[in-house]
């Protein structure tokens, strides 16, 4: 049942002043393969705690990008995911949530701490990670995740991607989602099929 889902063959939306699509993102040019890996990472969490990749052996995961001080689509996105928790808690799905941060200079653990509280997130089982290079994100955004991650020229955004990804207890990303339009029922009926 692992591996029952596809990915979708779509474009992804990227947030910012502009949107792009997967292929202006260098060496990307196929979204339509099943199982991307997502790399090993070690970085700190909204507790400022070790939290990594092992932290989330034989879990099933959804996964995004944000950032606490974004003046666009994070403002839609955080309550989307806090909407797609809740949803998920009542259906007593065992889901993990993970948020990287894409600004990881500002986004401290304290930050990220404040940033949940105001959002109501239900940190019991939604992890804020920060404690990385801009350059170590981005490749892990743009390699695991194939979303591109870049500085808005015209602004003081960072332009990074929207969706929201479903991850397996092996570590392959099988689902994403629009993060701005979350399709909540699907998602739920997906993990129900997956048998969470």
């Amino acid at each position: 049942m692992k591996r029952f889902l596809g990915v979708i063959a779509a474009s992804l939306l990227f947030a910012g002043c502009q949107n792009q699509t997967i292929d202006d993102v260098q060496g990307i040019t196929d979204i339509s393969e099943a199982g991307w890996e997502v790399e090993s990472f070690d970085f700190i969490d909204q507790n400022a705690e070790d939290f990594g990749l092992s932290d989330l052996e034989d879990e099933y995961w959804i996964a995004n990008f944000i950032f606490t001080s974004c003046p666009t689509v994070c403002n839609t996105m955080t309550p989307n995911m806090v909407d797609l928790q809740e949803a998920v808690q009542s259906q007593g799905l065992d889901v993990e949530f993970v948020s990287f941060t894409v600004d990881p200079d500002n986004d401290s653990p304290e930050v990220l701490t404040e940033y949940a509280t105001n959002y109501g997130v239900d940190i019991d089982n939604w992890t804020f990670l920060t404690g990385y290079s801009d350059e170590t994100i981005q490749e892990l955004s743009e390699g695991s995740f194939r979303q591109e991650l870049r500085d808005d020229p015209e602004g003081n955004d960072i332009i990074h991607g929207v969706n929201f990804f479903l991850i397996t207890d092996e570590q392959e990303i099988i689902r994403f989602y629009d993060g701005m339009n979350t399709p909540i029922n699907e998602v739920i009926t997906d993990l129900q099929q997956i048998g969470l």
